[in-house]
């Protein structure tokens, strides 16, 4: 496995695979890696001749109260799971690399990245855009691997390429869950062992709403303000939203009337210093 630090490197390498009529896959993360980021590792290995892993914790999706400074740092072991991983480059730069003129005015992301995770973190999804949008223009023609986890973030990166012409194909993965459902997050690493299976509630309650859907509830409220309820009752988890929107369109939806439509129930809570947020994907009946 290569591992480079510069542009200049990282694009050689690339631009030389393609010459040989390889096809890249490329995992875009923000290091501390865990089972997540390795299924889409994985899935790249045997979907492309060439993978490619870039580490780089962007500033400019953290708000000034979160965790930038000490968000989770564990490089010696992300080089070994790249290694084990049959990852064939890894690009670990620096922020001046990135950013030669430094910070940039954030991206315009529009409506869809300003609702559910974006009102509540209104820095975050401009400045996932901002980053996502450099590493395409450095990257060039490749499948970009992103997971459902984090599914507000794949509609915007979506968008993005569409708008900017990326020549790029997201790919999106399915969501990694621990033994109880909890879906795998680098944040996880801050839960107490109370916190932690207080956190469990997440994906039951999805469970639950999902369960509401299938049998036949069209409304709504009713079905968010059951997984509100089943949260509060049963961790001491503080709800930020539940939400229910078209898997498409990203549409909040008041009605769920439309049978075949896939729609995605989004939650986002927050455990001590963890904020976790989840999704599940159901079709109405």
């Amino acid at each position: 496995m290569e591992i480079v630090t510069s542009i200049t490197d990282f694009q050689n390498f690339l631009n030389q695979k393609r010459t040989s009529g390889e096809k890249i896959g490329f995992i875009p993360t923000m290091g501390a890696l865990h089972d997540g980021h390795t299924s889409l590792i994985d899935a790249s290995v045997k979907q492309q001749k060439t993978t490619a892993v870039s580490i780089f914790v962007n500033p400019l999706q953290f708000s000034p109260d979160e965790d930038f400074e000490t968000y989770p740092n564990n490089l010696e072991e992300d080089v070994d799971i790249c290694r084990k991983h049959a990852v064939d480059i890894l690009f670990f730069p620096t922020q001046e690399e990135i950013f030669p003129e430094g910070l940039p005015e954030p991206e315009e992301i529009g409506g869809i990245g300003k609702i559910f995770e974006g009102k509540s973190r209104p820095f975050h999804f401009q400045g996932v855009a901002t980053v996502v949008s450099r590493l395409f223009e450095i990257v060039g023609e490749t499948c970009a691997y992103f997971g459902e986890k984090d599914f507000q973030q794949v509609v915007v990166v979506n968008d993005l390429v569409k708008r900017h012409r990326f020549p790029v194909k997201v790919i999106q993965c399915p969501t990694i869950r621990d033994d109880d459902g909890l879906a795998l997050s680098s944040r996880n690493v801050y839960l107490s062992k109370d916190q932690r299976s207080d956190a469990s509630v997440l994906y039951r309650a999805l469970l639950e709403g999902a369960n509401l859907i299938s049998n036949g509830e069209k409304d709504s409220e009713n079905i968010t303000k059951f997984i509100s309820g089943l949260v509060k009752d049963e961790s001491e988890g503080d709800l930020d939203y539940v939400g229910i929107v078209d898997f498409e369109t990203f549409t909040p939806l008041d009605c769920l009337n439309t049978s075949g439509k896939q729609v995605q129930i989004l939650i986002a809570c927050q455990f001590g210093n963890a904020r976790l947020i989840d999704n599940i994907g159901v079709v109405i009946p």
